[in-house]
């Protein structure tokens, strides 16, 4: 696998020659997703090719990688591992969009070449969970039992008229 990706792709030319790229890119290098990242020390491998099938492009990628975010119930760092695949047909118009066949999500191209590690950061973004916590089961600083129980129900202690001591005084004239 080859270490190296370009910075800048023209993915409507990859989709049309179908070609792949495969390499490493740093998680440093994801300006956007950093605020929820512990750390950005590490990698992701990115594989992705393009394809044209008809006037159809598209451009199917795989990223893997583990990435540290905090656990916002503890507070203290977790790892997600992140193994996802995604499929994007190409388009360069909205009505081009609502024509693509199902399993493809619209990647709208308004420029010659897009940078890969927006197309990589994007993906990235949709698979994280919008809470990170740390799983079910497992070592969380915050132990939060998962089943609260309720107090017994206890018998109503009658309230006291605040008015009472008014009828107290009105009697007694």
């Amino acid at each position: 696998m080859s270490g190296s990706l370009p910075d800048r792709i023209d993915v409507l030319r990859l989709a049309e020659t179908g070609r792949a790229l495969c390499g490493r890119l740093p998680l440093a290098a994801l300006t956007r997703l950093a605020p929820t990242l512990y750390t950005r020390e590490g990698e992701i491998t990115v594989e992705m090719s393009g394809d044209k099938e008809g006037r159809v492009r598209s451009l199917h990628g795989h990223l893997v990688t583990t990435l540290t975010l905090v656990c916002q119930r503890c507070l203290e760092p977790m790892t997600v591992p992140i193994d996802v695949r995604f499929q994007l047909g190409l388009v360069t118009t909205e009505e081009q969009a609502e024509r693509l066949p199902e399993g493809l999500e619209p990647l709208l191209v308004t420029e010659p070449t897009l940078r890969l590690v927006d197309v990589v950061e994007d993906e990235l973004m949709l698979v994280l969970p919008i809470v990170a916590l740390h799983p079910e089961g497992s070592v969380c600083a915050a132990h939060v039992p998962s089943v609260v129980v309720a107090p017994e129900p206890s018998q109503p202690k009658p309230r006291k008229n605040p008015f009472g001591v008014l009828a107290q005084l009105k009697n007694s004239h």
